[in-house]
């Protein structure tokens, strides 16, 4: 079997487990972006091969242990099908990923991505993620029927395939009559439907360049760490918190209960200062 074959079989046993159109292309995006810098088959690859490419240097923890699951998915399905005898990514050790902490964007800088320029569609962007925690392939997806201005909730479909009526924040209710009447960020080039949740990453970055914001680790991403650190800042129930953010896990949400470095300063400012003495202060002998 090709390796093509092998990904649209792969592909077909994810659909029937009702796993995530995302998941699913990024799961074939890993597979294949290995075969080739590895220059083997997938159906020939040895545990040698799949270390060596969770092994680079140059990748993230986060990217190893995402790569290390797909393996782990893509084999096991070879080997429970009888495609292969053995299960080469038994033998992958357990990848160390350090604990993530969330990185928000601070509400001054919200508001210099909001006045720097930024179009329409973009402002839009960052308030869904700012007021509701949508992640960007969420943002990309949204449709004027998932807003429910009377009900005032706002149905999202989120990662594997999560459904849920998220209730709508005043903002975004009056945001909505202005946007459009159906996809809110429509395809371009006259293709059907919405934009890639990449466009919606780039624009997001786009933004906080035009906005003078040079800290890097700032992305898309961060405007959810700040929707979820200003709940829980403001005494937000940490399970209402978890539900909002969708969290399958309420240790994921408890990061965002970490203190903040601009509470850390303020708390130094509680030490009063002192004169530092230019000398010891010794006698001579």
């Amino acid at each position: 079997m090709t390796n093509n074959d092998l990904l649209e079989a792969f592909a077909d046993y994810q659909r029937a487990g009702n796993r995530a159109k995302r998941t699913i292309g990024t799961r074939a995006s890993i597979l294949r972006a290995f075969a080739k810098r590895q220059n083997t088959t997938l159906l020939e690859a040895t545990v040698f091969h799949l270390r060596k490419e969770i092994g680079r240097e140059e990748t993230a923890p986060s990217t190893k242990a995402t790569t290390r699951a797909t393996f782990i998915a893509f084999y096991t399905f070879l080997h429970v099908e009888e495609i292969r005898q053995d299960n080469p990514s038994l033998k992958l050790p357990v990848v160390k990923v350090p604990p993530h902490r969330p990185r928000p964007y601070t509400q001054e800088q919200i508001d210099r991505l909001l006045s720097s320029g930024a179009y329409k569609r973009t402002r839009a962007m960052i308030l869904l993620a700012t007021y509701q925690g949508l992640r960007a392939s969420e943002i990309a997806a949204v449709h004027a029927d998932d807003i429910d201005t009377h009900a005032g909730t706002l149905k999202v479909l989120g990662k594997g395939g999560r459904l849920d009526y998220l209730p709508l924040h005043e903002t975004i209710r009056e945001l909505a009559p202005s946007m459009n009447a159906g996809w809110w960020f429509p395809a371009r080039g006259g293709r059907d439907g919405h934009i890639k949740g990449q466009s919606v990453s780039d624009l997001l970055t786009d933004a906080r360049a035009r906005a003078g914001i040079t800290d890097k680790q700032l992305t898309g991403h961060s405007l959810r760490h700040s929707f979820g650190t200003e709940l829980v800042r403001g005494g937000a129930n940490i399970r209402a918190v978890q539900e909002l953010m969708r969290h399958s896990s309420l240790q994921t949400t408890q990061r965002y209960t970490q203190v903040l470095d601009e509470d850390r300063r303020q708390a130094l400012d509680v030490l009063q200062g002192r004169t530092i003495p230019k000398r010891s202060g010794r006698k001579a002998a």
